[in-house]
This record gives C-alpha cells, sequence and structure tokens, in this order.
C-alpha cells in the first residue's frame, strides 16, 4: 500500500504523463478524490513555478481499471491564472477529466466569513474502525490508508443523531508533510469527495441496497498550503432525489484555517445479487 504522494508519482511520458493506479486506494473502483489528486499533481506539473490551485472541477465517465493510466494535460489558458485541462485514459477511452484554475496572483481582500466547527479535538474520539468493528463490520480497502474519528457516529438505521452534518478529523496514515501545494489540494479532494456518501449513509433509517460511485466534484482551495496532521471534515447531504446523492463539505486545519470549499454528486447504482451492503466509502 502507497502513500497518496505515492500513489500519485507520475512518469512523464510522450503524450503527458503515466501513473500506475494503486488499488490501496479503491472504494468501488479508484476513488473519485484520488483520481482528482493525480489531475492536481499533473496540473502542479503544467503551469508556472509559484502557481496554487484555485478551482477544480472534475467528471469521473467511467471506471478504471488496475494498471497504468495516461495523463493528457491540455494547457487553456497560460499566464498569471492558469487553466488547464487534465484527462486520464486507458485503452484510448477517457475514464477521467478536470478542469483545473491555478494562479500565483495574491493582491486584494483577505475575508472569511465561515467559522470552524466547535468540535472536541480528535485525540478524545473513537476511530472508525473501532465503531465498525461493535458493528461487526469492515471498512473497504480505502480507509486504511486514513485515520479517522468521527465527532458523532451513526450507520444507518441508529439512534437519531444530534446533528445532520458529517464532522469527521482525519489523519493520512504514514504520509509525510510536504511543502507541495499541489499535492495538499490532493489530500484535500480525497476527503471531500469520499464524504458525499459518507454524510449520506450516515443519516439512512436502513442499510442501502445500491451504491453511490462519484458522478462529479467541484472544489475551492481557500488555503491549502501547509496543512495540519489532523484535518477537520465538515460535511452535509441533504439531498439525495432520482438517483443523485448530493453533498457539500468544508476542511480545516487544527489551527482553525479554512482549507477548502466543496461537494459533488454521487450516481444511485442498485446492487446486483451478491453485492456487498455500502459502507461509508
Amino acid at each position: 500500500m502507497g502513500t497518496l504522494t505515492e500513489a500519485t508519482r507520475l512518469t512523464a511520458a510522450d503524450q503527458g504523463f503515466v501513473v500506475e493506479l494503486d488499488s490501496a486506494w479503491e472504494g468501488w473502483g479508484p476513488a473519485g478524490g484520488y483520481l482528482a489528486a493525480i489531475a492536481l499533481r499533473a496540473a502542479g506539473l503544467s503551469v508556472p513555478e509559484g502557481h496554487r490551485p484555485v478551482t477544480l472541477s472534475a467528471q469521473f465517465l467511467a471506471k478504471a481499471e488496475r494498471r497504468t493510466a495516461l495523463v493528457r494535460v491540455d494547457i487553456g489558458k497560460q499566464g498569471g491564472s492558469s487553466q488547464v485541462n487534465v484527462s486520464l485514459w486507458q485503452l484510448e477511452r477517457c475514464f477521467f477529466q478536470a478542469q483545473i484554475w491555478t494562479t500565483s496572483r495574491a493582491l486584494g481582500p483577505h475575508e472569511i466569513g465561515p467559522a470552524m466547527p466547535d468540535v472536541p479535538a480528535a485525540a478524545g474520539l473513537e476511530t472508525l474502525e473501532s465503531h465498525f468493528g461493535r458493528l461487526g463490520r469492515k471498512l473497504v480497502t480505502f480507509w486504511a490508508n486514513l485515520e479517522c474519528r468521527p465527532v458523532e457516529f451513526r450507520a444507518p438505521g441508529g439512534p437519531r443523531p444530534r446533528t445532520r452534518r458529517l464532522q469527521r478529523w482525519y489523519q493520512f496514515r504514514h504520509e509525510p508533510a510536504t511543502a507541495d501545494i499541489f499535492a495538499n489540494a490532493g489530500r484535500v479532494a480525497v476527503l471531500i469527495d469520499a464524504n458525499i456518501w459518507a454524510a449520506h449513509w450516515r443519516m439512512l433509517d436502513r442499510e442501502p441496497d445500491y451504491a453511490g460511485p462519484s458522478l462529479d466534484l467541484t472544489i475551492a482551495f481557500h488555503d491549502p498550503a501547509t496543512l495540519s496532521d489532523w484535518l477537520l471534515l465538515d460535511a452535509e447531504s441533504e439531498v439525495a432525489i432520482d438517483g443523485i446523492v448530493h453533498a457539500t463539505g468544508r476542511v480545516w486545519t487544527a489551527d482553525g484555517r479554512l482549507v477548502a470549499t466543496g461537494g459533488g454528486n454521487c450516481l444511485v447504482v442498485p446492487f446486483r445479487p451478491g453485492d456487498r451492503l455500502g459502507g461509508p466509502g
């Protein structure tokens, strides 16, 4: 199992880059946030030095296989602010695409309205693995990369929670600190994408008979320059209708800096006979 930094490592190729998709970052196939992290690393290698990510808008077009993927980069605009189109391919099929804005600009207002939620520190909370262990269940492979400590755990059908918000502390296991702002943005993408489904799952009255693979993901990056070991994800899924699950969320550092705001949609896919039930990702 590789760290996110290792699992998103790119090698230069004729048409862009290649990457070996790591099975450790799978849920119902390669996790959407993991693919977004690859795209962000490719963007960081393609824009002028000193740029930082501003926004990501990604679409998940097909399920990827556990094999090498080609990462193509097309520069839509180059300058003080740049726009990059990144697509991932296998066997001449595009399975993921993202539009990423970056900038080196820093002048202008500095105003942050939202306040970090007042929640207990991570150290005093029980791990997600422990909660699932009491239910006699195991988490899918993806979650082994993260230490997760829910502020308030609830499985479908359990007692009604005090709040609809999904609030969890996360730490990337064995992931050293990095000054690579695009790699840090990739960690944020992993958290926001994974918790679209988790926020929905937490509020269900019974175990779902369907999966929720990622359909799209949109993130605005505010301050991902230096991340703390622990990151707080504060998310909510208020809408699930006509085959689509929607959720939004924010990521905060332990010292109260707002790192990013984002959200996206999951596509409801009914289980076939023999498929496993869906946990939080």
